[in-house]
This record gives structure tokens, C-alpha cells and sequence, in this order.
């Protein structure tokens, strides 16, 4: 079974790529602040933060436009780099509104898939009825 998002059509997801891109320019603010008040360069220190937000920006816009893939092949979900047996899930929780599965593992793992995002409700059923069989 195969089933693909874009971050930017799921609330959650979207959510969480920019979440993560407003720490990054919270950092990069933290960082000009600091490099003008030991340093008092303050033109080529705002003209690094500005490239810096660039960055950030363009970084956010190719995230969350980009095409992401789970596959569920044998025993294992896959979203590549990362893997999760299906005998190490304990339960899920299902968020019919949001289109997200959370998956219970018995041994939480850094690189594990944690987290299920879905574009289309006809994808989010059928992993739902898979998961339901599977686990019980």
C-alpha cells in the first residue's frame, strides 16, 4: 500500500513545518542581536539575518509543497529515511478531522515513523481498516 501527502494541504503538518521555520528565524534573530551588540556591525550583521530569512523562507515554501510517501510493505511503514515494524505498534490514535494517525509504538525510537498525514479521506480509511486488522 502506498499513499502520498504535501504538508501544505494537511492542517497539522503545515502546522509543524512552520512552527519549526519560526524557531529557526527566532535563532537567526537571537544570533543578529547578539553578533550587533559585541561586534557593532550592524549593516553586514542585518544583511546576513536578511539572507538568513531568505533562506528560512524559501526552505518553509519547498517543504511544504513537497510531495511525501509512506509505504507499507511486509511488516514495516516506511517514510523514507524512516522505518517502524508493525509488531512494535501498540495502538494509534485516529483524528478523522485533521487526517492524522498517531501511532503507540512499545519502544519509542528517534527514527521511527510516529506520525501518519494524509492528503485524501479514501487513503486515511484504508490505512484506518489496515491498522484495524492488523492490530486487533
Amino acid at each position: 500500500m502506498i499513499w502520498s501527502y504535501r504538508a501544505v494541504n494537511n492542517r497539522i503538518a503545515r502546522k509543524k513545518w512552520i512552527a519549526l521555520s519560526l524557531i529557526l528565524v527566532a535563532l537567526g534573530l537571537l544570533y543578529t542581536a547578539y553578533r550587533i551588540n559585541t561586534t557593532s556591525k550592524l549593516f553586514s550583521s542585518l544583511a546576513i539575518f536578511t539572507l538568513f530569512i531568505t533562506m528560512v523562507f524559501l526552505y518553509t515554501l519547498i517543504t511544504l509543497g513537497r510531495v511525501r510517501y509512506y509505504f507499507i510493505e511486509e511488516n514495516f511503514i516506511i517514510y523514507k529515511p524512516f522505518k517502524t515494524k508493525i509488531e512494535d505498534i501498540v495502538g494509534y490514535e485516529a483524528d478523522r478531522n485533521n487526517l492524522v494517525i498517531k501511532l503507540r509504538l512499545k519502544k519509542p525510537k528517534i527514527f521511527a515513523v510516529k506520525t501518519l498525514y494524509f492528503d485524501k479521506e479514501e487513503e486515511f480509511e484504508e490505512v484506518l481498516r489496515f491498522l484495524k486488522r492488523v492490530l486487533g
